[in-house]
């Protein structure tokens, strides 16, 4: 196994990884938030936000920081078709720090300034909350896709 194939099986795990933490928070978590008392829902979701630890930190940058080397190694190693749908799949991955960064990262913030006992801010965060799943969806897709195709292009 060459380091292009290793930085792609690497990144495909991580990927893949990220992918099942986005899809569980949207399938589990969100369900479970949106039927539950807004204010009560506001509360876990501003705990949730608080207590974002290391290991999720050290997958969420890791994954990326895989991808980022996964591309730079098929750039300088360039062989044909492989390369060009690995640098797919790896910006696929890398696509889901930029969703994050841009996307939910402004609306964690956003959330955790609300007052869970105001209703404004309730209906508030029952509108960020569903523009924030469909952007997890978003998210998961990328890093699952770009897991897939990485996986293709070993498995050829």
């Amino acid at each position: 196994m060459n380091i292009q194939d290793a930085l792609a099986a690497s990144a495909a795990l991580l990927g893949a990884a990220m992918g099942g933490v986005y899809f569980g928070f949207s399938l589990l978590v969100m369900p479970g938030l949106s039927r539950s008392p807004d204010d009560a829902a506001l509360r876990v979701m501003q705990q949730i936000n608080r207590s974002v630890g290391p290991v999720f930190l050290l997958l969420f940058v890791g994954s990326t920081a895989v991808a980022v080397a996964s591309a730079i190694a098929e750039l300088v190693a360039w062989q044909g078709a492989v390369p060009a749908w690995r640098l797919v799949g790896d910006v696929l991955i890398i696509a889901h720090f930029f969703v994050t960064a841009g996307f939910h990262i402004p609306r964690n913030t956003a959330v955790d300034r609300l007052s869970p006992d105001d209703a404004a801010a309730q209906r508030t965060w029952r509108a960020t909350a569903r523009q924030w799943t469909i952007g997890n969806h978003v998210r998961g897709w990328c890093a699952f896709l770009g897991a897939a195709i990485l996986i293709a292009t070993l498995l050829l």
